[in-house]
C-alpha cells in the first residue's frame, strides 16, 4: 500500500475546491463558512451544499446536502431536509478520495456531475410547496417508523408549507443569526 503525502493531498484537495467553488458560484451559490455553499430558491428556501472531510487522516471526503425555509424562524443553521449525495445517487453513503491531485480532480468532477445530474434538479423541485411538503412527509414517517418525530423546526414548516408568509422581517432575522453573506438577500 502507497503512503499518501498529506500535505500533497491537502494541496489537491484547496486546489479543486478553488474550481468546484467557482462551478457552484456558476449557479448562484455563495461560499459559506469553510467548505460550504448556499444560495437562496425563488420560493425563500436556503440549499446547501457542504463538502466534509474524513477525520482519521484518509484523505477522502463526502458531500452533504440540505433545504430550510428562511421564513420559518431559527436559532441555528437547521438542516430540516437533506442526506448526503452518495444516498442521492446511489442510496449508500460515499466518499470521494483526494489522496493526490490525479484522484482528486476525478473525485471533484465525479461530484460536479451528480450535483448537476441529481442535486440540481432536486433543489429545483424543492422550490415548490407541493414537493417540500411530500419531503417533509416522507421525512415524518421515517421518523414514525423508528418512535420518532420531526423537529420543531421541521414540524413549523410542515404547519405553513401549504400558505408560507414570507415575512422579509423574518427572513431577514434568518440572514443575520444565521450570519449568511450580504449577496444571499435576493
Amino acid at each position: 500500500m502507497e503512503k499518501i503525502d498529506k500535505k500533497a493531498a491537502d494541496n489537491a484537495f484547496k486546489i479543486q475546491k478553488k474550481k468546484f467553488g467557482a462551478f457552484l458560484k456558476e449557479k448562484g451559490f455563495f461560499r459559506y463558512k469553510t467548505n460550504a455553499y448556499i444560495r437562496r430558491n425563488k420560493a425563500d428556501v436556503l440549499e446547501y451544499i457542504d463538502l466534509q472531510k474524513e477525520r482519521y487522516g484518509s484523505k477522502t471526503f463526502t458531500v452533504n446536502y440540505a433545504i430550510m425555509p428562511l421564513y420559518v424562524p431559527h436559532d441555528f443553521l437547521s438542516f430540516d431536509l437533506g442526506d448526503r449525495l452518495g444516498t442521492m445517487i446511489c442510496g449508500k453513503d460515499v466518499w470521494w478520495d483526494y489522496s493526490n491531485e490525479d484522484v482528486a480532480e476525478v473525485s471533484f468532477q465525479n461530484v460536479a456531475d451528480a450535483i448537476e445530474r441529481f442535486l440540481l434538479p432536486w433543489f429545483e423541485k424543492c422550490s415548490e410547496s407541493e414537493e417540500i411538503k411530500k419531503e417533509l412527509l416522507k421525512e415524518q414517517k421515517k421518523r414514525k417508523k423508528y418512535g420518532g418525530q420531526l423537529s420543531v423546526y421541521q414540524q413549523k414548516w410542515l404547519d405553513v408549507v401549504d400558505d408560507p408568509v414570507h415575512d422579509e422581517e423574518i427572513i431577514n432575522e434568518n440572514i443575520r443569526v444565521l450570519e449568511l453573506p450580504r449577496g444571499i438577500k435576493g
